[in-house]
Order: C-alpha cells, then sequence, then structure tokens
C-alpha cells in the first residue's frame, strides 16, 4: 500500500498575509515603485527573496543576467535552491544585487539574514531591503498577524553591522487604499512630508569595497649587519 503523501504544513500568519489575494495589489504597488531602483543595477548575478509564493518568481526591471529567485515557506526559503535564513548556499563575493522583499518581517534570525547577504554580494556590490513602515496607517492590516517589522533604523544598524553602506532610504507604496484601488497617491518621493507614512521603507546599501591598504609612512628603514642592533 502506497504512503499517504506528506500534508503540507500550513504557514503562520505572518507568512499567510503576504499570501492573502487582498494584500498582493499592496505588494505589487511597492514593487512598481522599486523598479527604478532596480534598472541602476547592472551585473551578471543576484538574489531575489520574496515574501511568499504567491509573488511572481521574476523580478522585474532587473538588468542582470541570471537572478536566483526564492520566497518564504515556513521559517526557510524555497525556489531556486532550498536553505535557511542563516546559510545562503551561494559562493561568497559573488552577486551584484541582493533584493529581500518583505523577507526580514518573516525571519526568524534578521541579523544573521542580513549578514548572509551582504557575504553574497560583489565588492561594490547593492543590497536592496524592503520592510514594512511601522508608522503607516495600513499597519491596522497586518497589526496582531504575527509581522514584527524591524523598522528602518534597525535594519540600517544591521547593514552597518554586515559591512553595507547605507547610500539611502525611500519610502514606497501606498498611504492607503480600499479594497478596489490600492494606487490612491503619487509615485513616492512626491507628497513632502506625509511621504514618511507609505506602506514601506526601500534601504539601497552597497558593500564596501576594501581596496588597496595604503603602507603606513613611518621612519625609515635601519640596515644591519649581522651582529648589530640599533641604539
Amino acid at each position: 500500500m502506497p504512503a499517504a503523501p506528506a500534508r503540507r504544513q500550513p504557514d503562520s500568519p505572518a507568512v499567510a498575509w503576504f499570501r492573502n489575494p487582498s494584500h498582493l495589489p499592496l505588494v505589487h504597488e511597492v514593487q512598481r515603485q522599486v523598479l527604478p531602483e532596480l534598472t541602476r543595477v547592472f551585473g551578471h548575478s543576484g538574489l531575489y527573496l520574496r515574501p511568499s509564493d504567491a509573488v511572481p518568481p521574476s523580478l522585474s526591471g532587473n538588468m542582470l543576467a541570471e537572478v536566483v529567485s526564492l520566497h518564504r515557506h515556513e521559517d526557510r526559503f524555497a525556489g531556486d535552491l532550498a536553505c535557511r535564513d542563516t546559510a545562503l548556499p551561494i559562493a561568497g563575493g559573488s552577486l551584484a544585487l541582493a533584493y529581500a522583499l518583505f523577507v526580514c518581517e518573516t525571519s526568524p534570525d534578521p541579523a544573521a539574514l542580513v549578514a548572509e547577504l551582504a557575504r553574497v554580494l560583489k565588492p561594490d556590490g547593492v543590497a536592496m531591503l524592503v520592510t514594512l513602515n511601522p508608522l503607516a496607517p495600513l499597519r491596522l492590516r497586518w497589526a496582531f498577524r504575527g509581522l514584527a517589522p524591524p523598522g528602518r533604523h534597525r535594519l540600517a544598524a544591521l547593514l552597518a553591522a554586515a559591512g553595507l553602506d547605507l547610500e539611502r532610504v525611500r519610502h514606497v507604496g501606498p498611504h492607503w487604499a480600499p479594497p478596489s484601488r490600492y494606487d490612491p497617491a503619487p509615485p513616492a518621493g512626491s507628497d513632502g512630508p506625509f511621504a514618511g507614512f507609505r506602506m514601506a521603507h526601500l534601504l539601497i546599501a552597497r558593500k564596501r569595497d576594501p581596496g588597496i591598504t595604503p603602507l603606513r609612512v613611518g621612519a625609515p628603514a635601519v640596515a644591519l649587519r649581522p651582529g648589530i642592533s640599533p641604539g
């Protein structure tokens, strides 16, 4: 008698939020506003982390030859590769772009995930992290659903600790929208003081290139004959 097929473990409430058809248009709107930033990154390979398999695996707007696409599955990632947040099976210093879309909120270890993103980036590679904005009116839609946005200040600290230089922060996504209309405001950055109430933050950071360490300037070296010491 054949073994009974294993039942799929249900998603956590946090991951399920990003699978909900009524929430996906919000995620798509954030993606649309991030697209201009993606077109500024060039290179061969990149990594795309997305919050659930309900979000399409293709990364629109990217200028890379190849993109590894992973989605959140329970407390780990699945897709092109299967792995945990703490151990991405990608060679260090190999990617031009690491793009994380709403995955820090569901990560069991956000600090380790950010460190892994830094590890896989080439020198001068770009990390883009999109996270929910705790100050957005839209937070009422994800409150009490197990989502714990780390906030842009904590993410900025994690990026710095991982050796990434934060270049800029953008506010993206809608402010608030009824179910039938998800883009009630002009593009991000065009509404002055109200930009900080958008759905999400986009943090853009670059991996430091250590370059060549300059020699320390000191006193001239003293040539000694065997058996003779200075002084």
